[in-house]
């Protein structure tokens, strides 16, 4: 899946948010649609500003994002998938699914070579992509690697000597499903994932900024090569004449108020029509996840909001001076309190890029090693040795883990 740069969004009354005031009955007065979207601003507004100075914001859970075809340190790989090495080989795991290690291992460089790494996971190389695909009829090596018709890995199971059949096979989709080829047909293919680079953001949760939970069910694909090609060439090009030797990608999840349903909220049988659009409102709260790249000078990563509390104590984690803690909270001059955008001339989070949204939440900072295109061309990337700052966001901790932290303890250890 593709992304934009620039999402056309609704507008939602908490960003900014509403002075905090309820809707007051009074007998025989008729409330209008604005009394209603009143009401719903405030509980929303009471919600969101529970949620953004108890908790903060940031990632609640989840929310990784990785590059799974290019390898990365301490990361799970199912078995059966896929990286590609230095020399745009194909690595597939023929181990069990694990966690990569914490430095890149030595990938063997020959066919049929193979290589152990963190917890379970065996790369073995199975050559560069054949070229010319698959063929009908047509005789395959072991190892080979081909790219299907729906862009996948499929890799040849082991077979010595192998001829494809005379039709197009039915391709498996799934990472580590077979396919049935040749003449007669036998599972001769699995499937190791998509063939092209692909950022992947898994399920999580975030609260943003204004305090809105940014809610992803489901895990998104961002294809980097395409995302890159329709970049600007000045813009790709700036940042590498510094000297860095790195483009610089920033991953955000920015919420997306739902669309209002266009059906009066109290219709009767008399003026209301089936037919008319009818959607939900408040239900379909959505987000977007967006790639900025960051050309601007010396771009920074999120600060801590806490961090005028003073340095983190070293050894045991221990709470900060009682008083001094008390003093910060009650002066809110640090914290979610002292940070929020969105005040009048309140000030913009460090990470956030000049002109992009204020609320949105930083989730990772990817580094594409490159060097300067000529005049007119683009940027000559190594999409081998891209790397992903996970670590550097903003992170939600829940009050239980802290009481574990700090010596309480819940329930059993068996």
């Amino acid at each position: 899946m593709a992304t934009t740069t620039t999402v056309s969004m609704p507008t939602d009354n908490l960003n900014p948010p509403p002075a905090p005031s309820r809707v007051y009955y009074s007998l025989g007065r008729m409330l209008g649609v604005d009394d209603f979207q009143a009401d719903q601003d405030y509980h929303r507004g009471c919600l969101a500003r529970a949620l953004l100075q108890l908790c903060g914001t940031g990632t609640v859970a989840g929310l990784n994002v990785s590059l799974p075809q290019v390898w990365q340190p301490t990361t799970s790989y199912a078995a059966s998938a896929f990286v590609y090495d230095g020399s745009q080989n194909v690595q597939v795991n023929t181990g069990v699914a694990g966690t990569s290690g914490t430095a890149p291992p030595a990938f063997a460089s020959a066919p049929g070579g193979t290589v152990t790494d963190g917890t379970g996971i065996v790369w073995t190389n199975e050559g560069p992509i054949n070229a010319n695909g698959w063929r009908p009829n047509a005789p395959f090596p072991s190892p080979s690697a081909i790219v299907d018709s729906n862009s996948n890995v499929q890799i040849l199971n082991g077979i010595a000597t192998f001829t494809a059949g005379p039709n197009l096979p039915v391709w498996s989709t799934a990472i580590g499903s077979t396919t049935l080829d040749g003449n007669p047909a036998i599972a001769a293919w699995t499937c190791a994932g998509p063939s092209q680079l692909e950022i992947e953001v898994t399920p999580g949760l975030a609260i943003d900024r204004v305090g809105r939970m940014i809610e992803v069910p489901r895990t998104v694909c961002i294809r980097i090569e395409q995302w890159l090609a329709n970049q600007s060439l000045t813009d790709l090009n700036s940042f590498l004449t510094s000297g860095s030797g790195n483009v610089l990608v920033d991953v955000f999840a920015t919420f997306v108020p739902c669309t209002r349903g266009v059906t009066p909220c109290f219709a009767t049988q008399d003026d209301y029509d089936a037919t008319d659009a009818f959607s939900p409102n408040r239900l379909l709260d959505s987000f977007a996840m967006q790639l900025v790249l960051r050309n601007d000078a010396a771009p920074k990563l999120p600060q801590d909001p806490w961090l005028a509390t003073g340095a983190l104590p070293t050894g045991a984690i221990s709470a900060a001076p009682a008083q001094t803690l008390k003093q910060s909270i009650l002066s809110a001059n640090t914290g979610p309190a002292a940070a929020q955008p969105f005040t009048i001339n309140g000030p913009t989070p460090v990470e956030i890029p000049p002109g992009f949204d204020p609320s949105s939440v930083f989730l990772a900072r990817v580094s594409i090693p490159a060097t300067l295109g000529s005049p007119g061309n683009p940027p000559t990337y190594n999409l081998n040795n891209i790397s992903i700052d996970n670590l550097s966001r903003l992170f939600l901790y829940p009050g239980s883990l802290v009481a574990r932290l700090i010596g309480l303890s819940a329930g059993t250890e068996s």
